[in-house]
């Protein structure tokens, strides 16, 4: 397998709050990683939600000996969060930051994914396939019914995360 990772600021920001991590060798039990993570634009300190993130999850999951890919990620996914969480308790500089997150572990012939916020995961092959959900207020309405996707992508309230 080969992977390549890249960002880029867009069309609206002046500062880059994604970070990325990617890896086809082993991390800790996992055969491979892959994450995103996209700090929450308007909010202080996005950039270092990111980057805190993904690089202490990367962290927890090298030294975590559970072989099971979906409770692991879970579980690293929360202790993560909660480490963040309390970093912006303790750090006024850091109150309100937030980030969005994507991972995703290829073993054998199943891609395992977690993701929260509206960062996405889409499968390209001669079509492309959007893999996870958008945690998001405008992305409940889509699925409810109450907004197409092409009125969701221009909804004044398309940038509240609801995880």
């Amino acid at each position: 397998m080969k992977a390549c990772a890249l960002t880029d600021t867009g069309r609206v920001r002046t500062a880059n709050q994604d970070y990325v991590y990617a890896s086809v060798e082993p991390v800790g039990s996992l055969p491979n990683l892959f994450v995103v993570a996209d700090g929450m634009g308007g909010h202080q300190a996005g950039d270092y939600a990111s980057r805190y993130i993904v690089e202490n999850l990367v962290s927890y999951l090298q030294y975590t000996e559970n072989s099971q890919i979906v409770p692991l990620l879970r579980e690293g996914i929360l202790k993560v969060n909660t480490m963040l969480y309390q970093e912006s308790k303790e750090k006024p500089e850091l109150s309100g930051m937030g980030t969005t997150l994507v991972a995703a572990v290829a073993d054998e012939n199943t891609l395992y994914v977690a993701n929260v916020g509206d960062s996405r995961l889409y499968l390209v092959d001669s079509e492309i396939h959007q893999v996870t959900e958008d945690h998001s207020y405008v992305g409940a309405m889509v699925r409810a019914g109450e907004i197409t996707t092409d009125e969701a992508r221009h909804h004044p309230d398309k940038n509240i995360i609801t995880r």
